[in-house]
């Protein structure tokens, strides 16, 4: 199973803060879990912390997303635009577009872990929180 993280989870992650869902937790402490970072999430985590929004200096956010060899940054492409929902904004259709692709291209399920509600009522994926 390959799982794809969204910018809340990954920032609460590397912060170990409370609010990250326990089996979203379980499985980004899991060392053979295959993560999935879309590369929007990383421009939201700059974003956040350059604007002082989160605890979480983006060169850390970085740092670890370089030095895990579980963690695979994906970009957006035009296979991954091809995935875009309406229903939902643009953000949220990078990242479920992205598990959407990810699961044609490696040919195995792949959940989002994520608590974002619009995600979860979508039903495009399977959410993981």
């Amino acid at each position: 199973m390959r799982y794809v993280v969204d910018t809340h989870t990954l920032l609460w992650h590397i912060g170990n803060d409370r609010r990250l869902g326990p089996n979203a937790r379980r499985i980004l402490n899991d060392p053979n879990a295959y993560l999935i970072v879309p590369v929007l999430v990383l421009a939201e985590a700059k974003h956040a912390a350059d604007r002082k929004r989160v605890s979480v200096p983006f060169e850390t956010v970085l740092q670890v997303v370089i030095d895990s060899s579980r963690i695979h940054v994906l970009s957006l492409d035009i296979s991954t635009v091809s995935y875009l929902s309406s229903q939902l904004d643009i953000h949220d259709a990078i990242i479920v577009a992205t598990a959407r692709a990810a699961q044609d291209f490696f040919g195995e399920d792949v959940s989002i872990l994520t608590n974002d509600i619009a995600i979860t009522e979508s039903n495009l994926v399977p959410v993981i929180w």
